[in-house]
């Protein structure tokens, strides 16, 4: 046997430490995360240092995450506002997720390499102050009058509704501390997490420094350009990678009382079915907003081309003149 050899009962041989190696100690790969952490946060990102933030992401190594599963048979709405009134779309493509080829910019949880599914869904239990209709979550994300500083206006937006058919796991980011105890949701699948991790002590801190700082970029508010996107969606392609089906989180607009999935378009098109799409028209007045029902199209099994038929029950349709009546606007306005 060489030196530093010792022969167990068994007879294998066993390696005895020689003194020159020392493993790390849990403060040293706590000093070595929040060396990470900082040189991500110091980047330039108008410089788009694309590689260097991967590469950082890798090195964070294996972290406590949570996974929560659509399963099959949940509902998740899309909302995708129409250039103008005249525009409407007929094909599922069109509504869908946007093809890579398109996909030239970083958005909160896709990157130019990796194109993603939003949608907007509502938790099993739905707690006191989230949002019940995914509906009102998808118009403060995506209506570009809503979110944009017109005090009074008309926009197009279609809806559309699919459903899960088979199980899609995401990444929940749900770890922001302003978000954490604002929801009934949100404070749930935290405290589910710190009950998982309290069982591993040898990842709890890691893991809370790597997802609370994420949790933090998936939570940005104030975004000037699109590379203030960069790190959120970067972390998301490398979920994507290890072949997750995306991520849920928070949505920002509705202060985390709705939330929304960003899914990966092999799950969507393995594990979603597109069910129904309406087109609706959005009345701004001030900080009031209604929205009215104008056509819809219920989609067949294997259908991916449709055509609308206008909606005329007055339950569901108010129509234009009196939509406009009930938010004091007048043609003139426009």
């Amino acid at each position: 046997m060489g030196k530093g050899d010792k022969r167990t009962k068994r007879g294998k041989i066993r390696r005895q430490s020689s003194g020159k190696y020392r493993p790390k100690s849990k403060n040293s790969n706590l000093r070595s995360i929040e060396s990470i952490l900082r040189n991500i946060k110091s980047l330039d990102l108008s410089k788009y240092p694309e590689e260097q933030i991967k590469q950082n992401i890798i090195e964070l190594g294996k972290v406590a995450i949570v996974i929560i599963t659509l399963h099959k048979g949940k509902l998740i709405i899309r909302l995708r506002p129409n250039a103008t009134e005249k525009e409407t779309f007929t094909r599922e493509s069109e509504i869908s997720f946007k093809p890579q080829e398109y996909n030239k910019t970083y958005q909160r949880a896709s990157s130019p390499n990796n194109t993603m599914f939003y949608g907007c869904v509502v938790p099993e239990k739905v707690g006191q102050g989230e949002i019940e209709n995914a509906r009102i979550t998808a118009i403060f994300e995506a209506s570009n009058l809503y979110r944009n500083s017109v005090d009074k206006g008309i926009e197009k937006l279609t809806f559309s509704r699919w459903i899960v058919t088979k199980d899609i796991p995401l990444v929940a980011i749900v770890h922001h501390k302003d978000f954490v105890q604002r929801t009934g949701h949100a404070t749930e699948l935290n405290d589910g997490y710190e009950e998982f991790i309290k069982k591993r002590p040898e990842h709890r801190e890691k893991s809370k420094l790597v997802t609370e700082y994420f949790a933090y970029e998936f939570s940005k508010k104030e975004i000037n350009a699109d590379y203030d996107y960069m790190i959120s969606a970067l972390f998301a392609e490398r979920i994507v990678e290890k072949r997750l089906g995306g991520v849920y989180f928070p949505s920002v607009r509705v202060e985390a009382r709705g939330f929304n999935v960003a899914i990966a378009p092999d799950f969507v098109k393995e594990c979603m079915k597109l069910l129904y799409v309406g087109e609706c028209t959005l009345y701004k007045n001030g900080q009031q907003i209604f929205v009215d029902n104008d056509t819809e199209a219920i989609i067949q099994n294997g259908q991916i081309e449709f055509t609308f038929t206008e909606i005329t029950d007055p339950r569901i349709r108010l129509g234009r003149e009196e939509a406009m009546k009930k938010l004091n606007l007048r043609h003139e306005d426009f």
